[in-house]
């Protein structure tokens, strides 16, 4: 961020920061992964994965100025090496026939696992050699000249293949990664015109790990950290960065090289998405285990660590949208609540929305609501139950969203009926004194949002009044980037409700020194933007197959509201929230095979995936399908983000409904046959009364534990 930005929290994106480098908030996480434990981290787009491995990487900890502030290179134990594999690995190296360059050879596989490790160990030493010769030139890390010049010495006279690819034999640092950088070059090129064949036997002889060992057992007793105690041994940390670009193979060799991993040398290994295989290796009857290396989902993150990451990251952009002398000089705990969410965002819960929707209404069902929301309330206080201190400190908050479930509930499990009437008043009599059991409410809380969704579509509302720093955060699901361009909308809608320049650099210290909550209708419309623009998004990205993923979402878009508000179904409020898609290919598959176009859409849903529109469920494996060479979920749901677009719960889905892959051709294919509205109502009619989705999202639930 640069001071004068017109958005403070736009770019979202690391590699869109083209003036200055992006802002690192140093999490509990990136002090995991700088241990001396591997470790492999996946995740959503969106989730941080990039900030935190560039947190412990030794570029940014040198360079970031909002890094440098929270930490230095010398509060860590190993020296941080940052890799991005698009940017050294040829993708044409995933598509060369090994068997046809080897055909006598038993299994071609292990060729092609000594030809990729021998580019990954090229790529971490050629790396590790430029930080050494720029953290000298730093004065981070002590090592001697003639130690630089026998260490090399030492790597080229064992490994003397590598002086091949230079004009003369490396003699420095510097010298040694352009001699490590041109020959992967070369290999990516032989890859690329399948003349594999043809290089391989100038290729060092080493096994795998081999080369990479050598260099960093040397330079690890060669150099020296400069700390605040002294001068320290280091190790080493290769960070990994979109390992989801590798193919099984290539993913194979890297296990395999963690495997085979020992101090100074560890890794962190980076991929967008979870439900891939990190185990396999090439060593036999040796995978990876938990004593190898730990594993980090980012999409698991608890909801409370996940608000704070989002408030410190929202803090320390406002502060560096300032210039540098307006700044305030502040702690590190200081900059984490420097932007407070819950003092300006509020927090809005289920009651102030169901209120908000009361007071815009004057239909009978609304009057009846309100009174039976003062009739609940009056009875819990005759009846001496315990009231909650929301309803006790404000009298203008009421239980709305318990008083509609209880005046809809037959008084059996999960029997509702779907229309208010002035005899549901006499239920709340009997059902009052079910409060203070821990079970009946347990199971009215989870009823609040199918409450909230079912009356403000019973009353034809399709604009629901969100907004508050939990409902914000909800949004995000899971992913600051999604979080930033939120704000980044409510932001502008800010602007625009003072009728002030866009461009005025004066906005920001407004924005940031102001200590009054921003309006809920501000955030309405920030976030209703935000939602909006996310989806239109889907037609400029230009990886995936726009047609078919817009329809994709639209369908499931559409499909997850009726599901959630159908005011006309009792199943809103029996089952709320569903919407966790489950596809089954069993059938399918034992029928002869996946046909093409269940393929196609497998493919679509896969896409989305990756982009993160979809959100994947993890199951049992036994449950995940084979399809296109790996093992995935195949259990969905949409982003929250999607939310206030297609209205369905802000909190997401949480119940199973099964989808036939049939159904999903249609609405991938069908073309301008079927719109996604009818696509969706189409689906809502077909689904049992039974108790089917019910076992389903029982099944789903045995595998969280």
């Amino acid at each position: 961020m640069t001071p004068g930005a017109i958005n403070p929290f736009r770019p979202t994106r690391w590699e869109h920061h083209t003036d200055g480098r992006p802002l690192i908030w140093f999490t509990e996480e990136a002090e995991e992964l700088s241990a001396d434990k591997s470790t492999y981290i996946h995740g959503t787009r969106g989730t941080g994965k990039t900030t935190l491995l560039k947190g412990i990487c030794w570029e940014d900890l040198c360079h970031n100025e909002s890094l440098k502030l929270q930490r230095n290179l010398g509060d860590f134990k190993n020296i941080g090496i940052y890799v991005r594999f698009p940017d050294h690995i040829s993708a044409s190296m995933s598509f060369t026939d090994w068997t046809a360059i080897f055909p006598n050879v038993q299994n071609p596989e292990f060729e092609f696992y000594s030809f990729f490790s021998v580019a990954v160990e090229a790529i971490c030493i050629e790396r590790l050699s430029e930080a050494c010769h720029n953290l000298r030139e730093m004065r981070q890390i002590s090592i001697a000249a003639a130690q630089e010049l026998q260490l090399v010495a030492d790597f080229a006279t064992e490994f003397p293949a590598v002086s091949n690819f230079s004009p003369r034999p490396p003699a420095t640092f510097l010298d040694l990664a352009r001699c490590l950088r041109l020959m992967t070059s070369a290999m990516n090129r032989a890859c690329g015109r399948g003349t594999v064949g043809e290089l391989v036997d100038d290729l060092p002889v080493r096994e795998p790990y081999q080369m990479l060992a050598y260099f960093t057992e040397r330079v690890s007793a060669s150099i020296r950290l400069n700390t605040s105690v002294g001068q320290q041994t280091v190790g080493f940390k290769f960070c990994l960065d979109d390992c989801e670009v590798l193919s099984p193979l290539q993913r194979k060799s890297i296990n395999s090289l963690v495997r085979l991993s020992r101090a100074p040398c560890s890794w962190v290994v980076s991929s967008v998405g979870g439900g891939r295989d990190d185990s396999e290796t090439f060593i036999e009857s040796q995978p990876l285990t938990d004593a190898d290396r730990r594993v980090i989902s980012l999409d698991g993150r608890d909801e409370n660590e996940f608000r704070q990451l989002c408030q410190s990251v929202v803090s320390l952009r406002l502060i560096f949208s300032l210039p540098p002398e307006a700044r305030p000089y502040l702690s590190q705990t200081e900059v984490s609540s420097f932007f407070d969410l819950q003092q300006r965002l509020g927090r809005w819960d289920v009651n102030d929305m169901m209120s908000a929707l009361v007071r815009r209404s004057s239909r009978p069902s609304t009057l009846l609501l309100q009174k039976g929301a003062e009739t609940l309330l009056s009875l819990m206080r005759e009846r001496g139950k315990k009231i909650p201190y929301r309803y006790e400190s404000d009298d203008n908050r009421l239980p709305y969203y318990e008083a509609y479930v209880l005046m809809l509930w037959r008084g059996r499990e999960e029997s509702f009926k779907t229309t208010l009437e002035n005899t549901d008043l006499e239920k709340l009599t009997t059902f009052v004194d079910s409060f203070g059991q821990p079970a009946f409410e347990a199971w009215l809380r989870r009823k609040q949002r199918g409450a909230f969704l079912h009356f403000s579509a019973s009353l034809g509302i399709r604009r629901l009044p969100l907004a508050g720093a939990n409902i914000v955060v909800s949004l995000a699901d899971g992913s600051i980037r999604d979080f930033l361009e939120i704000m980044g909308e409510i932001y502008e809608a800010y602007i625009n409700s003072h009728k002030w320049e866009i461009k005025d650099p004066t906005n920001l210290r407004r924005f940031t020194a102001s200590r009054t909550p921003i309006a809920n209708t501000i955030q309405t419309n920030g976030i209703y933007s935000a939602s909006e623009s996310y989806f239109e998004g889907v037609s400029r990205r230009s990886e995936i197959d726009t047609d078919v993923i817009s329809r994709l979402l639209a369908g499931l878009g559409e499909y997850t509201s009726l599901l959630q508000t159908n005011p006309a179904d009792s199943r809103v409020l029996s089952t709320t929230e569903r919407g966790v898609f489950f596809v089954d290919y069993m059938s399918l598959m034992a029928s002869g095979g996946l046909p093409e176009s269940a393929r196609f859409v497998n493919s679509a849903i896969r896409q989305a995936e990756l982009a993160g529109y979809l959100r994947p469920i993890e199951i049992r494996r036994h449950q995940a399908q084979h399809i296109d060479g790996q093992f995935r979920s195949v259990a969905f749901r949409l982003h929250r983000r999607f939310s206030p677009k297609f209205r369905f719960s802000y909190r997401g889905a949480y119940e199973a409904v099964a989808l036939e892959p049939n159904d999903l051709t249609q609405l991938c294919l069908g073309g301008t046959t079927i719109t996604a509205r009818d696509w969706a109502e189409s689906l809502a009619v077909k689904i049992p009364a039974s108790n089917a989705q019910l076992d389903l999202l029982r099944m789903l639930d045995s595998d969280h534990g």
